[in-house]
């Protein structure tokens, strides 16, 4: 036959075919493809899955994630914030600012000693060429090659101030000469 099964009558109507009359028979064949493929998509329509209906579904959350809820939630049933202020649970310690220091609290937890820039001098570092005051010296003659560095990140080594008694010296796979007792 030149129609597809999938578009082939269902016996049962088939049946009543024979038994209709001619004008009802030629209603049906028209007709009998059409409901059933109306009748299969709304059939695939229903059995598909739907984001819609995913959502529909309610949540199962364990105790342990309610518990979470209620406790880090921003509003209670009624609408009112659960959050706490950013700093109630802060404690600051004691400080005083020194002259011409005051003490700020603009919106911080505890407050910051502050002074104008024509009061209390703002550091202007200057970069300066490498050993220009001469307190740079050669690292130790032993130093691991770590302390070399590739390129340019070797490290430096500045003569260290020590106290009476001590003196610089290398040892024990230092970089930089340190302070010992002589």
């Amino acid at each position: 036959s030149s129609v597809p099964d999938d578009c082939r009558r269902p016996r049962r109507i088939s049946r009543l075919l024979r038994f209709a009359e001619p004008k009802r028979r030629a209603k049906f064949r028209k007709a009998a493809p059409m409901k059933s493929a109306a009748i299969l998509a709304v059939v695939a329509l229903a059995l598909a899955p739907s984001p819609a209906v995913g959502s529909l579904k309610r949540r199962r959350d364990t105790p342990e994630e309610m518990k979470l809820d209620m406790e880090y939630r921003q509003q209670d049933s009624f609408g009112n914030t659960e959050l706490t202020p950013a700093c109630e649970k802060v404690q600051c310690g004691e400080y005083s600012c020194p002259a011409p220091f005051e003490l700020k609290m603009d919106n911080t937890c505890c407050g910051y000693c502050w002074a104008p820039d024509h009061q209390v001098a703002a550091d202007r570092h200057r970069v300066v060429e490498y050993n220009a005051t001469g307190l740079a010296v050669e690292q130790c003659e032993d130093a691991p090659s770590t302390c070399k560095g590739p390129g340019v990140n070797a490290v430096r080594c500045f003569r260290p101030s020590c106290r009476a008694g001590d003196v610089p010296q290398c040892g024990g796979g230092a970089c930089c000469p340190k302070c010992m007792a002589g």
